[in-house]
């Protein structure tokens, strides 16, 4: 910012012809400010492209004949580069949203960094890149599960509003990303806003129709939360005879971390009297012995 600094001074003290030699200084140091601005603005784009150009460098995957040590050394640049330009300035995120834009083929890493630093540097200006990668068919379902996470973390409010519908649907549609990357990021814009997600978690559950991977997410979920309603539809699914002996394992651990031991002991112990599946039977027994008796 420029600034004219003039000592005080009355109208009849200055001659008319001062006045307008100060007129026309002011006019001069006006234009050279702007033109400074302009400069300034340009070298800070300028500047903002080249950090971006090293991000995409450094997530360009190197040649598979390259030595370990080596690709550890980049990935580690790669995540300080990644969290430095995503703490960056809106030029950075402006810059990484351009280079997004370009329609330029672009390895699969390199498009996720480009998206985390637009959304996180320029958040206002990457949401409806964000909110047409979750509602919108096109782009790759690489992209817009990252764009998925990424809305829930930067845009809570509005990724719930987005979600809720799509989390509780009975059946998925097979062009959005998978069920259980969405419900992942509906569990992060629920916590960051404060806003319980065991109603939503519990249908998921419960929902025979589901993805198993998301039903399974559901279900550690609510074994991260004292709740009635994640209670009953743990309960639920303990006695489901579904043949999915996978998820009722993780119902046992869930219900183990969120009741009183003496109660979900004795929940156990009711299950496997009236247990007819020999492997799960096997795995209460295993259950009772360790965590039990």
């Amino acid at each position: 910012m420029c600034a004219l600094s003039i000592a005080p001074r009355t109208g009849r003290e200055l001659g008319s012809g001062v006045l307008l030699a100060l007129a026309g200084l002011i006019l001069m140091a006006g234009t050279a400010c702007r033109r400074g601005d302009a400069t300034a603005s340009g070298n800070a784009e300028a500047e903002a492209k080249v950090r971006v150009d090293a991000l995409i460098e450094v997530f360009t995957p190197l040649d598979r004949t390259v030595p370990s040590n080596v690709t550890d050394v980049r990935f580690k640049e790669g995540q300080e580069l990644l969290a430095e330009l995503s703490a960056a300035g809106p030029e950075v995120g402006h810059a990484a949203l351009a280079a997004l834009r370009e329609g330029v083929e672009r390895p699969v890493d390199v498009e996720r960094a480009l998206l985390m630093v637009g959304a996180r540097a320029a958040t206002a200006e990457a949401q409806p890149l964000l909110e047409n990668l979750l509602t919108q068919y096109g782009a790759s379902l690489h992209l817009r599960t990252e764009g998925t996470f990424l809305l829930a973390e930067v845009l809570p409010h509005r990724a719930i509003e987005l979600l809720e519908p799509i989390v509780t649907r009975q059946k998925q549609e097979s062009t959005m990303p998978p069920h259980e990357f969405l419900l992942k990021a509906w569990v992060v814009a629920c916590d960051k806003t404060g806003r319980s997600p065991v109603k939503e978690l519990a249908d998921v559950a419960t929902n025979l129709f589901a993805e198993g991977s998301a039903r399974v997410l559901a279900v550690k979920e609510l074994g991260l939360r004292r709740d009635p309603r994640g209670e009953a539809a743990l309960r639920a699914i303990l006695v489901e005879s579904t043949g999915d002996g996978y998820l009722r394992r993780k119902v046992v651990q869930s219900l183990y971390a969120t009741l009183p031991s003496e109660t979900a002991c004795a929940l156990f112990r009711q299950v496997a009297e009236r247990e007819a599946d020999l492997n799960f039977l096997r795995f209460m027994a295993d259950v009772l012995g360790d965590w039990c008796d």
